[in-house]
């Protein structure tokens, strides 16, 4: 015993001095000088710094189109550990780290700040907005993925003793209402914080702005609501603040989204719009958001001025997950409806006739995935790319007729290499620039858009009682499928939806959230926040991709020589393709009473005293002692 504690503290000793040296570190864009930050240029310079940080395309990966390959929207060979129980108490880490420090970099902006009040203009209380927009974001990163946390609401760096780390975590519906409280302060709604955003407007969506401010707090209480109502009753939710998180969407809906008098973007409102897709489209692959006020916030991009990514060169290859072999899902392709508002049986014989699975369906099914007439890049330029073209094989006549013949057959890319090779057959559309011929790409990202927020207000009104009628329809689910070019049908229940026990009308919106926001990020917390991450439990919660059979279309778009090669493609009996059955042959293994959470580091378990482990997951100190 007596050598256990002797190796506890000295590594207690060791923990300390690594958090001591990280609260030392400086942020990358702290000022040299203690003065630094007294006029709006100073601060103007170090929130662009922080900007960085922010969830948008680096020169390099797929980031957020690629992103949910945590969730059962992409099958990946390389599959989230997570969803397979595969976590370890190492797992949070990096993220706890990431959170905190982003924290500590806007509270140095606080602590810093030296404006004298006559220099305090707009412009600089608008920045001390963006702070406290930024400060928000991060905890609310924070809570999603660790529940109860301590609420860094100064600037720590004095607190770096032993005794001085002794912080409690808060519990999860206060780090909420702490969140909300910044947002608030951010659009000028507490005076004594000496914050007020500019609306979008004033920088044409290109800075944090007071409408982006509303559907981050409507995303917010959203998530804590739903949460403590669909984990109530385990160790996840000790209480059910349901109710006023709800109530809270609404507020901000009802006081400053929809007085904003922001619009979606329409085949009426969009000059380049041709088909119902093509609003819808045009949000993931133009350069200049500027004049679409649903872009709320957004990111620009420049090649000349040295800002690109390389995302535009990656989905004109077909690439799904920049780590190796992956696919959309079936079960994404399944979610969208027919254009007359009514939902698919994926049992009928035609779905498994590639092209007809996109025949009639919502506008956004044809915009997100890749499909018979939609193009991978530019027709035009030294890698001129046909579009896709799935259809029968003609094996009559010599080499070259068939040559000829086939030429235009482009099907989905099922005997690739690495990163290119599609396990499902379902390749991504969205966000994929048709003007693009190589090099890198200057494609804008949007990180908030108007839609988002329409659609937390329907889920939270729905939630509430007495709270959903035609008028919350008629501004909120109405507008957004008639923009894809489905009718608004009364809801009925879905024998073949994933989630049971809902009514008809939630059923829709988490329908019409999953079709609207794939591939944007929000899939993961949402399975989260419903606690409905046991529907990807099984070998038929793994996901399949289209079908192979040799009946089928996509079998038969393949030359003879081909038909060779497809064997290795794995398909489950009925000749779906089922990418996954290798790597997981019991499905993923989610632990239900765990892996809602990740689990705090060890290191701060050493150091702090006062926080918990999260439910499910053993404490160091249980370990060493």
């Amino acid at each position: 015993m007596k050598k256990k504690i002797i190796i506890l503290t000295a590594f207690m000793g060791l923990l300390l001095s690594a958090c001591s040296d990280f609260l030392d570190r400086k942020p990358l864009t702290q000022p040299e000088d203690k003065g630094f930050l007294v006029g709006r240029e100073q601060l103007e310079n170090y929130i662009n710094g922080l900007y960085s940080a922010l969830p948008t395309p680096t020169q390099f990966g797929m980031s957020v189109r690629g992103e949910e390959v945590n969730s059962d929207n992409i099958l990946a060979e390389k599959y989230d550990k997570r969803l397979n129980g595969e976590n370890n108490q190492f797992s949070g880490a990096t993220d706890w780290e990431k959170g905190y420090q982003n924290l500590r970099n806007v509270n140095y902006f606080f602590y810093h700040y030296e404006v004298p009040e006559n220099l305090e203009t707009d412009e600089v209380l608008s920045l001390r907005g963006e702070a406290y927009f930024l400060r928000a974001y991060w905890h609310f990163y924070l809570l999603t993925r660790f529940g109860d946390i301590p609420i860094m609401d100064d600037f720590w760096d004095g607190n770096a003793t032993l005794e001085g780390l002794q912080i409690p975590a808060s519990k999860r519906s206060d780090v909420a209402r702490f969140i909300l409280s910044d947002l608030k302060a951010a659009i000028g709604e507490i005076p004594e914080a000496k914050a007020s955003l500019f609306p979008r407007s004033k920088y044409s969506g290109l800075r944090i702005n007071k409408e982006a401010a509303a559907i981050l707090a409507m995303r917010v209480a959203l998530y804590e609501g739903s949460w403590e109502k669909y984990h109530k009753g385990t160790d996840f939710a000790k209480e059910d603040n349901s109710a006023e998180f709800f109530q809270e969407v609404l507020n901000w809906g009802d006081q400053q989204l929809f007085p904003a008098g922001l619009t979606l973007n329409t085949k009426e409102t969009d000059d380049e719009a041709v088909n119902p897709e093509d609003a819808f489209a045009h949000l993931f692959n133009k350069g200049d958001y500027s004049q679409i006020s649903e872009a709320v916030f957004w990111k620009k991009y420049s090649v000349d001025g040295g800002v690109y990514h390389v995302l535009g060169q990656l989905l004109a290859g077909g690439v799904i997950d920049n780590q190796g072999p992956a696919g959309l899902s079936k079960s994404l392709v399944d979610n969208y409806l027919n254009a007359d508002g009514s939902f698919i049986n994926p049992e009928d014989e035609k779905y498994k006739d590639f092209n007809q699975m996109f025949e009639g369906r919502d506008g956004r099914l044809l915009a997100t995935v890749m499909h018979t007439g939609s193009k991978f890049r530019s027709a035009a330029g030294s890698k001129a790319a046909k579009p896709m073209n799935v259809k029968a094989y003609d094996a009559t006549g010599t080499e070259e007729e068939m040559k000829e013949k086939n030429a235009d057959i482009v099907c989905p890319n099922l005997t690739g290499d690495g990163k290119y090779k599609s396990v499902t057959g379902f390749h991504i559309n969205l966000g994929i620039d048709t003007a693009y011929v190589e090099g890198n790409c200057e494609t804008g990202i949007i990180l908030f858009r108007y839609a988002e927020g329409l659609l937390c207000y329907a889920e939270a009104a729905a939630e509430l009682e007495g709270k959903w009628n035609d008028a919350v329809l008629n501004k909120t689910l109405k507008p957004l499928r008639e923009r894809a070019g489905v009718t608004w049908v009364e809801p009925k229940a879905d024998p073949n939806f994933p989630f049971t026990g809902l009514t008809p009308l939630l059923q829709e919106i988490r329908r019409e959230r999953r079709s609207e926001l794939a591939l944007q990020g929000f899939r993961l917390d949402d399975l989260m926040r419903w606690a409905e991450a046991g529907t990807l439990k099984g070998m038929k919660g793994r996901g399949r991709g289209a079908y192979l059979g040799e009946d089928g279309i996509l079998y038969q778009s393949y030359s003879p020589k081909d038909h060779e090669t497809l064997k290795s493609v794995l398909v489950d009996n009925d000749k779906w393709m089922d990418p996954l059955q290798q790597y997981l042959p019991n499905g993923y293994l989610f632990n239900l009473n765990r892996d809602y959470l990740l689990p705090i580091p060890q290191d701060e378990l050493q150091m702090n005293h006062q926080i918990h482990q999260n439910p499910g997951w053993e404490t160091v100190r249980t370990i060493l002692l």
